[in-house]
């Protein structure tokens, strides 16, 4: 199946799609660096930067056949973390220009393609607006020619990542044919989930090759002022990443891990490592704000997640946000904040699984 990847990011969404036998084709994707990251690891497939100038006609002048559109339009209004300005929101209103080019595309092409929409969003899509949003959402895809639908909440750690990440997928199929066969559900979530909880609640044997024997903790209570404390708890579960909460001294999740004792003074400051005789939750440290872990081990510091880390808990290749286009190295903010914009590949990659032969 050939993909339209809109509103890409640096291409989670794609991954998945591709590891299960879709082939991307096309991309469109505004934020530049994203863009460069796309260019490096898609070299030959075309894009367009601005969805709202895109066309359906452009898109078809490259490639001819669009089997699948896989989207996830901007959640920051939909967000319960964000204003809940809903679909009338600056960034969520983009939803209606895939809409448009999926109807572009329909109509150039006398309803062949696209043959099924992907959309991904945050769960508050469900609730924004009193739900009002997700009701509008379902009857454009209708109005654009769906003649199936089917939603589902899926978390990233029913498939193999220790990754606490809720998602609404939305699936459309626009293909009377597709239609004709499309089982009822067409995501069997309970029978599928089944067998892969227990496999997704056990660790990776190297979240990545910093850790080593590591112990993580994830953060139950943020710290409501520079004078306030934070409340760690020790868990296998990483919380949902996004661009606000890794990477930095807001981050939700931290390691302690072992190191050599001529590694310390190295590697750690003085805000990073703190010893007592006991071991208590994170409190801030009052040089830096930074949160500080009391270990009764002398061997172990605190630190929190890498990149890579990141990268490994939502799926995806080793290091893939790593590099620009021209080989130069991207920053951590950056890499961090395109992280946690991104899909889980491996719920993307059992989606496709579900799709491929119809």
């Amino acid at each position: 199946m050939k993909v339209l990847s809109l509103f890409s990011g640096v291409g989670g969404f794609d991954m998945g799609l591709e590891a299960a036998g879709m082939e991307t084709v096309f991309q469109c994707e505004y934020d530049k660096h994203c863009l460069s990251v796309l260019e490096r690891h898609w070299p030959d497939v075309p894009r367009w930067g601005d969805v709202s100038t895109l066309t359906g006609a452009y898109i078809l002048e490259h490639v001819p056949v669009i089997d699948v559109v896989a989207w996830g339009s901007p959640c920051q209004d939909l967000s319960v973390a964000g204003k809940r300005e809903g679909l009338d929101g600056k960034q969520s209103n983009l939803f209606y220009e895939g809409i448009r080019i999926i109807k572009e595309l329909r109509d150039l092409t006398n309803g062949q393609y696209p043959r099924i929409s992907i959309w991904e969003n945050v769960v508050g899509a469900l609730t924004s607006n009193n739900g009002n949003d997700f009701g509008v959402i379902l009857d454009e895809m209708a109005k654009a020619g769906a003649l199936v639908q089917e939603w589902a909440v899926l978390d990233a750690q029913h498939f193999g990542v220790p990754h606490r990440r809720r998602r609404v997928f939305v699936l459309a199929a626009f293909d009377p044919t597709i239609a004709d066969r499309c089982p009822n559900p067409i995501l069997p979530v309970a029978r599928s989930l089944s067998g892969n909880i227990k496999k997704s609640t056990t660790t990776r044997e190297k979240t990545a090759t910093t850790i080593g024997e590591s112990i993580t903790f994830t953060k139950s209570r943020r710290a409501q002022s520079v004078n306030d404390h934070e409340t760690w708890v020790e868990g296998e579960i990483i919380p949902t990443l996004n661009q606000f909460d890794i990477g930095d001294i807001r981050a939700t999740t931290a390691i302690a891990y072992s190191i050599r004792e001529d590694a310390k003074a190295k590697n750690f400051s003085a805000t990073e490592l703190d010893y007592s005789n006991s071991l208590s939750a994170l409190q801030p440290s009052t040089q830096s704000h930074h949160a500080q872990m009391f270990i009764t081990e002398p061997t172990m510091a605190v630190r929190r997640l890498t990149p890579l880390e990141c990268e490994r808990l939502m799926g995806w290749r080793d290091n893939h946000t790593k590099y620009r286009a021209d080989g130069t190295e991207q920053s951590d903010t950056a890499r961090f904040k395109q992280i946690g914009n991104g899909v889980a590949s491996p719920v993307a990659k059992w989606i496709a699984e579900q799709l491929i032969n119809l």
